[in-house]
């Protein structure tokens, strides 16, 4: 029987986790998981993490596990936890699931698609690591916050195209089958993208033709999110003894195309025809609270509140 066990739990692709001892140190390499082990009290056991697990701040402390983009098995393994947290995405890596086979440590896999999938994400991540009261507590809040805003909601027809990534870099954005897609769902709206799974490469055209009604993208303005060009150039322009070469900089600004966020999308050629950017129901949301299953949920359906029911960008 399992009574010997100090952990004995099956994970969110059905693998059972039985340990005899309380966990005592963890790899998590998704950044909703790695959001969800801080805000139970577990952050303390985190040895080891993704290059995108970034909040709150004191993980930044915490050694990378990343090369080139994705977890390195060698570092992982290099870190010596006794179990790593990863989403099922990432459980497909076959090399670095035989590299944690060999070196004897756990994957626990996780598979938030949904807010019901959270509540069973913060449930096992609350048994792994001992904190089964802080979760619990966590899915009430959660819960209850949610209840509040479910009232003011209503089912719409309007679509929703979510931009992961600008015209300049190739278009990309996220079908069914994912967090953000199940948020939008929730907000009583449909994801333009959604009769299609996970992560996607699309076309403008694809996009052109399908028409949505809102976009939601997660690059701010270039000028705010650039650095030290913007910073310096105000100041030159404003100071008193340089007004002869400090006249034409204004110009330039403004006759310069934004490389990214809204404005760059209202000013796309091919798109004036497209509802969203006619009626200019273009926004920014920040990509950490929509497509991150973590316990920031709260935060990510009231910034959609305020984009897709009032109309205004917090």
């Amino acid at each position: 029987s399992g009574a010997n066990y100090a952990v004995n739990l099956t994970d969110m692709a059905g693998n059972t986790i039985q340990l005899d001892a309380a966990v005592s140190s963890i790899v998590v390499l998704d950044p909703g998981d790695c959001e969800l082990l801080y805000a139970l009290g577990a952050g303390s056991l985190v040895v080891g993490r993704t290059a995108e697990c970034d909040y709150p701040n004191e993980v930044n402390a915490i050694p990378f596990v990343t090369v080139d983009g994705k977890a390195d098995p060698d570092l992982v393994v290099l870190r010596a936890p006794q179990v790593v947290v990863l989403s099922a995405e990432q459980a497909q890596d076959a090399e670095l699931i035989s590299a944690l086979g060999t070196a004897g440590i756990l994957p626990v896999v996780t598979n938030a698609t949904d807010i019901n999938n959270l509540y069973s994400t913060i449930t096992l991540l609350g048994a792994l690591t001992n904190h089964v009261t802080e979760a619990n507590a966590l899915v009430s809040s959660i819960i209850t916050s949610l209840a509040e805003l479910q009232r003011k909601i209503s089912a719409h027809e309007d679509t929703v195209y979510l931009e992961l990534s600008p015209l300049s870099s190739g278009l990309s954005t996220v079908g069914g089958n994912t967090f953000a897609s199940s948020l939008i769902a929730w907000m009583g709206f449909h994801n333009e993208f959604e009769d299609q799974a996970g992560t996607l490469s699309i076309t403008q055209d694809q996009v052109i033709g399908r028409n949505p009604d809102y976009i939601l993208t997660t690059k701010q303005d270039a000028p705010e999110a650039a650095s030290p060009e913007t910073t310096t150039a105000p100041e030159e322009s404003t100071a008193p003894e340089e007004t002869a070469t400090g006249t034409p900089s204004p110009d330039s600004t403004t006759a310069q195309t934004p490389e990214t966020g809204v404005d760059e999308i209202l000013l796309r050629a091919d798109w004036q025809n497209i509802d969203a950017v006619s009626n200019k129901r273009v926004y920014y949301i920040d990509a950490r609270l929509l497509l991150r299953a973590g316990p920031r949920v709260v935060d990510a359906v009231n910034m959609l509140y305020s984009l897709l029911y009032e109309g205004k960008q917090p």
